[in-house]
């Protein structure tokens, strides 16, 4: 419909022009002139104030009655039903969506908003993360722009898609698309365009997991295994699945998991746990430490904080933003 549009409004144009052209020369008007009785005679008003009074003049007058009085009504039809169908207000709509998304930088991309991915898009609203989502799905991504999502609605595996959605800038990507091959593609597609991004893919079958890694994937999900795991866990072990649920997923609480990440000029490096006094000030536990390649569990008290460390830390959403703040001072 607006690829009809723009043709519509282009012969129209043209028929306006040329017509101004003829009605100048024929008739011997002022290009001001022309122009009014172009205008006027294809919106068939016809005020009478300027008439054609030559042959030639009279003649071009009636072609232009059929070709530009047609052009005009075609064109206005076309621009009436954009309304009805609510199409030119999708237009703005993603003009203006595509303008935030170039103000954005260090953001998540999500690929595909099935059932997996709504779950996705919902818990990085509760994380308060930016991100853009590229769905294929037009019903689907009617429902992410009523949710006030920021969505694209464009096949992902395409780079275009992934550069509106700001690819460059992105600082990571998750592909919840069920197709394994889509997934793979995807993450070829956004490793060639952004060589840095850290890339989370699901994946349905067993033998795509070496695929997904060798297309550039980071980490690699199965839905379905993690599902089953969730499941015999809270049938063996309820009371360590009710925990890690209220942890992670009970918004009374306020318990999240963060990663932590220390700078070095932060008051913390150099310093033990037990110093630092992480554990009373912000009322967190330090569960592991990622060291360069090496992963410290259960850390001991007189464990030194370089910098560089990755503290995996338990703790009050709150306070965990404090710690943050006072670990990476820059």
């Amino acid at each position: 419909m607006l690829k009809r549009a723009k043709f519509a409004f282009a012969i129209l144009a043209a028929v306006i022009f040329f017509g101004s052209i003829g009605a100048h020369y024929f008739e011997n008007l002022s290009w001001v002139d022309s122009f009014y009785f172009t205008f006027v005679t294809i919106g068939t008003v016809g005020y009478g104030d300027i008439v054609p009074v030559t042959v030639l003049g009279k003649i071009y007058a009636c072609f232009l009655i059929i070709v530009g009085v047609g052009t005009a009504y075609y064109t206005i039809g076309i621009l009436i039903k954009m309304i009805i169908e609510g199409e030119i207000v999708n237009l703005f709509g993603r003009q203006g969506m595509e303008r935030h998304i170039n103000g954005l930088k260090n953001h998540i991309i999500v690929c595909g908003c099935g059932r997996v991915g709504r779950n996705v898009v919902k818990r990085l609203k509760e994380e308060k993360e930016k991100f853009v989502v590229i769905e294929s799905q037009e019903k689907t991504y009617k429902w992410l722009v009523s949710q006030q999502a920021i969505a694209i609605f464009g096949d992902a595996t395409t780079d275009e898609q992934l550069k509106i959605a700001g690819i460059e800038r992105a600082r990571g990507i998750i592909t919840t698309m069920s197709s394994d091959a889509d997934n793979v593609y995807v993450a070829l597609a956004a490793k060639s365009l952004n060589p840095n991004i850290f890339i989370v893919s699901r994946a349905e079958r067993d033998g795509s997991e070496d695929k997904l890694r060798k297309a550039g994937a980071d980490t690699v999900i199965f839905p379905s295994e993690m599902s089953g795991r969730q499941m015999v866990r809270s049938m063996t072990k309820p009371i360590i699945t009710d925990l890690l649920e209220n942890v992670f997923f009970n918004e009374n609480l306020h318990l999240d998991m963060a990663q932590v990440k220390v700078c070095k000029n932060s008051s913390i490096v150099g310093r033990t746990i037990h110093d630092s006094d992480i554990k009373h000030r912000y009322n967190t536990i330090i569960v592991a430490i990622k060291r360069g390649e090496d992963l410290i569990t259960n850390p001991i008290s007189e464990e030194i904080l370089e910098s560089g460390d990755v503290l995996i830390v338990i703790g009050h959403r709150s306070e965990l933003e404090e710690l943050s703040a006072e670990a990476c001072i820059v």
